[in-house]
């Protein structure tokens, strides 16, 4: 992976060629488009902003005019742009300006809470919607198959489908600007990474939106709405709060490694685990664990 940030940081012509590159490749295998982000983060950050924003431009050029070509549509290319490319680029602008992992987070949380936002203001009720979508495309293409599905399952699951898609863009901008943080830390500032990340911690009214969200959240259920759906953006930000406590505890107690990787194992197989750690994400913002334990 430093390999790519290596390449990329050679000239501008080289960033150019990498991320135009790899935003034709993420038409056809999607992860691709996490090196795209990385790449436009790393210029952002390392060369500036203008820089990172030409380098955005080609990318987002390079994957329509491809897309155009292969499907006739432009609304997958829309899709990765969004998914992989604006969102990164402005995070990257918050951070190479502020210097803070925080508020660059912040600024995922806000635009993937505008993002919902948005979607109940255009669509009365998201939930009947991405019913009316799953009845037009996807239950066809299950029915055709012969997969079996319990539509009471698929009842329960289209009122948190906007939800899960706004943590899901929180935790994916996020991790795309935590590569190319740790690109730039590793090339030309060892150790600063960690440093950095350790420290991470959310304004405090951020904790006390949260409480009000959730609060609603769960007293409604999923009948709440956008008032449910805004908490699943705060969780998933809290969340990297927590893991950001988990690692500097394990650093300071001098614990194995081990603790981290069964982490996130359980993030991987419980989500429910989240939960756990944006709550204790929500905790630190009063009780500040990690200078207590660093003082101890």
């Amino acid at each position: 992976m430093l390999g790519i940030a290596n390449y990329v940081l050679k000239g501008p012509m080289q960033a150019l060629i990498a991320a135009v590159l790899f935003s034709a490749l993420s038409v056809w295998i999607a992860p691709f488009g996490l090196v795209v982000g990385a790449v436009i983060g790393l210029v952002t950050l390392r060369v500036g902003v203008a820089e990172g924003l030409k380098v955005l431009v080609w990318s987002v050029l390079a994957q329509v005019g491809l897309t155009m070509m292969l499907s006739g549509s432009y609304l997958p290319a829309i899709i990765a742009v969004i998914e992989y490319m604006v969102p990164v680029w402005l995070m990257s602008v918050v951070l190479r300006n502020t210097n803070s992992l925080a508020l660059s987070l912040q600024t995922a949380m806000m635009i993937a809470g505008l993002g919902v936002v948005l979607l109940h203001l255009a669509v009365p009720n998201p939930a009947e919607w991405w019913m009316h979508l799953f009845n037009e495309q996807v239950k066809p293409l299950l029915e055709n198959s012969g997969v079996e599905y319990q539509a009471e399952g698929v009842e329960a699951l289209v009122k948190m489908v906007t939800m899960l898609l706004a943590m899901f863009a929180v935790i994916l901008w996020f991790s795309i600007v935590v590569i190319a943080r740790w690109w730039q830390g590793a090339l030309f500032h060892p150790g600063q990474f960690q440093t950095d990340f350790y420290q991470m911690a959310l304004p405090k009214s951020t904790a006390y939106v949260a409480i009000i969200l959730a609060i609603a959240g769960l007293l409604a259920g999923t009948e709440s709405g956008i008032v449910y759906d805004l908490s699943g953006v705060l969780v998933a930000g809290l969340m990297f709060q927590g893991l950001a406590i988990a690692h500097q505890t394990v650093a300071i107690k001098q614990l194995h490694k081990a603790w981290l990787v069964t982490l996130y194992v359980m993030l991987f197989l419980f989500p429910q685990a989240m939960l756990i750690l944006a709550t204790i994400g929500l905790l630190d913002a009063w009780a500040n664990f990690r200078d207590r334990w660093s003082q101890e």
